[in-house]
C-alpha cells in the first residue's frame, strides 16, 4: 500500500475531508439563502401616504414617535402577508379572493376617454332606450275610504251609498263624516304613477289611470280596502328629449360601457384557463366533469 493510500484511509484525514466538504456547501447555500431573502422597502411615498392616513383620523400630523410606529406597524403587516401568502392561507380565504377579484376589477376599470359620449351617441343610446327614460304620467285625485272590515254592514251596499251621495254633493272636498277612519291622505297631489303604486298598490294605481277625469268613482279596490276616487288633474307621460334628461341618459350610457368593458375584459382571462366543473341537473353535481 503506497503512502497516500494509507495517508487518505486516516480516520481523522477522513474526518477532516469530510467537515470541510459540509462547511463548503453550507457556505454555498447560505449565500443562496442570503441573496433570496426577501426585501421589504418602504418608499417615502408610502410614509407619507400613512401620515395622510393618520392625519386624516385624528385631525393632526404624527409625531415622529408615531411615524414610526406606523411604519413598523406597516413592516410587520407586509412579513405576515408574505409568509401568509407562501404558505397558501390566501388560497381557500373566501374573503381574500374577493377582495383580489375587486382588485382587479378595478384595474381593468375602462379609462376615462372610453367614457365619454357625445350627443349622437346620447341621442342613439336615448332612441334605444326610450321606456326607460319615459316620464310617467302623473294623477291627482281625491279618496273616500271604506273599511271592509266595519260590521253595520256589508262594504259593497255602504260604498254605493256614499258614491250615490259624492255625486249628489258634486264636486269639492267630501261631505263630512263619509267614508271610514283611515291613516291615508284624503287629497293626493300630482303624483306617478309608481308612486301612487307604491302608497296604494300597482292594481290602484292602473285603474285609477284609466278613470275619467272630475267625477267620483268605485269602489276601487287596494290591499287597505275599497276607495271611492276622484280625479282632479292628469299630466300624460311623454318621451322628454335628450337636454331634459342628458344627466340620466348618460350615466346609464357610462353604466352600459363600462360592465360591456368588464365583461370583454373578463371573457379574456377567462379564455386562458380551462375550467373543469362537474354536470349538474336537477338531481344535483355528477361524477362526469365538463370544460368550459
Amino acid at each position: 500500500m503506497t503512502f497516500f493510500a494509507r495517508f487518505v484511509r486516516e480516520p481523522l484525514i477522513q474526518f477532516f475531508v469530510i467537515g470541510a466538504v459540509v462547511f463548503g456547501l453550507y457556505a454555498l447555500t447560505g449565500n443562496r439563502q442570503e441573496e433570496k431573502r426577501d426585501r421589504i422597502v418602504v418608499t417615502e411615498g408610502r410614509v407619507q401616504q400613512l401620515a395622510q392616513v393618520f392625519t386624516k383620523t385624528w385631525q393632526r400630523p404624527p409625531t415622529p414617535q408615531e411615524l414610526r410606529g406606523l411604519i413598523d406597524a406597516h413592516v410587520k403587516e407586509e412579513v405576515y402577508y408574505r409568509e401568509a401568502v407562501k404558505l397558501g392561507l390566501d388560497r381557500d380565504d373566501t374573503l381574500i379572493r374577493r377582495r383580489m377579484q375587486q382588485k382587479m376589477e378595478f384595474l381593468t376599470e375602462p379609462g376615462e376617454d372610453l367614457l365619454k359620449a357625445d350627443d349622437g351617441q346620447l341621442q342613439a343610446f336615448l332612441e334605444a332606450n326610450k321606456a326607460e327614460f319615459r316620464v310617467e304620467p302623473r294623477i291627482a285625485f281625491q279618496q273616500v275610504f271604506i273599511n271592509p272590515e266595519a260590521e253595520d254592514e256589508p262594504a259593497a251596499v255602504r260604498a254605493r251609498k256614499a258614491l250615490e251621495a259624492l255625486r249628489t254633493s258634486g264636486l269639492g272636498d267630501a261631505p263630512s263624516g263619509l267614508g271610514d277612519p283611515t291613516l291615508l291622505p284624503a287629497t293626493i297631489p300630482l303624483s306617478s304613477l309608481s308612486s301612487i303604486g307604491r302608497d296604494f298598490g300597482d292594481a290602484f294605481a292602473q285603474r285609477v289611470a284609466d278613470l275619467p277625469k272630475n267625477e267620483w268613482e268605485g269602489p276601487v279596490e287596494s290591499p287597505f280596502g275599497l276607495h271611492l276616487v276622484c280625479v282632479t288633474e292628469r299630466v300624460e307621460g311623454y318621451d322628454p328629449p335628450l337636454e331634459e334628461v342628458r344627466a340620466a341618459v348618460e350615466q346609464e350610457w357610462r353604466t352600459q360601457k363600462r360592465d360591456n368593458f368588464q365583461n370583454e375584459e373578463y371573457g379574456r382571462l377567462h379564455a386562458k384557463y380551462d375550467v373543469v366543473v362537474p354536470l349538474v341537473d336537477a338531481a344535483g353535481p355528477q361524477k362526469t366533469g365538463a370544460a368550459q
